[in-house]
């Protein structure tokens, strides 16, 4: 059974410093409880002190951990999601927002939660996420600030700087074949030349691009392809021998430049 981390909602873990102690945290955690939505103010009520446990084991997850990692309870399991369907809603009404703020937050929210959801699923994905220098996070869902755009939306971020490039994104082989839901796709980067690249070029996937998912792939799960490695999830989780042939990128100057 994978093992899952907590989600715990906005930017608290993957964009909180790795020294940040758990008081922070936890006081971070009572703001962003008062500001949930009441469906969501539940799930809330009882995560400190198993999230406490969830933030010392994400600060503390290397490559060297995953191989020596316990398996959580099913109890466990079953109360990580619920926080992550928490964020989810979150995005969902952050993403009705019509300001460049609003679209930052639900980027970053859904950047977030998208890497957690991987983890979960693939925990070899987190020993690539610690080598990479840079990753992006992309969402094919539609803000409604940028909906005229026919685009999805999603962010870059510079590992060592924290620099947030927010990007537009278009294509992405699958979209005939979800049915219309939508799906989140994550690229890590393997250098600092790759990340430029892609941040200062833009980017159109070629077909040696695919997506690293699934057992069909296992081969390419533990390492780059070519400078990157690419991973696709839908609502049901990675998606298999997922492709992005012909997907486009490239940087959104107004949520950048407004920051």
């Amino acid at each position: 059974m994978k093992k899952p981390i907590v989600i715990l909602t906005t930017l608290m873990l993957l964009t909180s410093p790795a020294h940040a102690d758990w008081d922070e945290i936890s006081n971070k955690m009572s703001e962003l409880g008062e500001a949930v939505s009441d469906t969501a103010q539940d799930v809330w009520d009882d995560t400190k002190a198993f999230s406490k446990q969830a933030w010392q084991d994400f600060t503390n997850w290397s490559e060297e951990a995953i191989n020596t990692a316990g398996e959580w309870t099913d109890a466990s399991i079953e109360k990580s999601k619920e926080w992550i369907d928490a964020a989810d809603k979150k995005i969902d009404e952050l993403m009705e927002g019509d300001t460049p703020e609003e679209a930052r937050q639900a980027i970053d929210l859904m950047a977030d939660s998208t890497l957690l959801k991987l983890f979960n699923e693939k925990p070899e994905a987190k020993a690539i996420y610690d080598k990479a220098y840079g990753y992006a996070v992309f969402d094919s869902r539609k803000l409604s600030l940028l909906f005229h755009t026919n685009s999805g939306s999603g962010v870059a971020v510079d590992k060592t700087t924290e620099k947030r490039t927010y990007m537009n994104m278009f294509g992405m082989g699958v979209a005939l074949g979800l049915g219309g839901k939508f799906y989140q796709q994550v690229v890590l980067f393997e250098s600092k030349q790759d990340f430029d690249t892609f941040v200062n070029e833009g980017w159109e996937a070629t077909s040696e691009a695919s997506a690293v998912a699934g057992e069909d792939a296992e081969e390419f799960s533990a390492q780059f392809n070519s400078g990157v490695a690419v991973y696709q999830l839908n609502s049901k989780g990675l998606l298999i021998d997922a492709n992005v042939s012909g997907s486009k990128y490239w940087v959104n100057e107004e949520l950048t430049n407004a920051q």
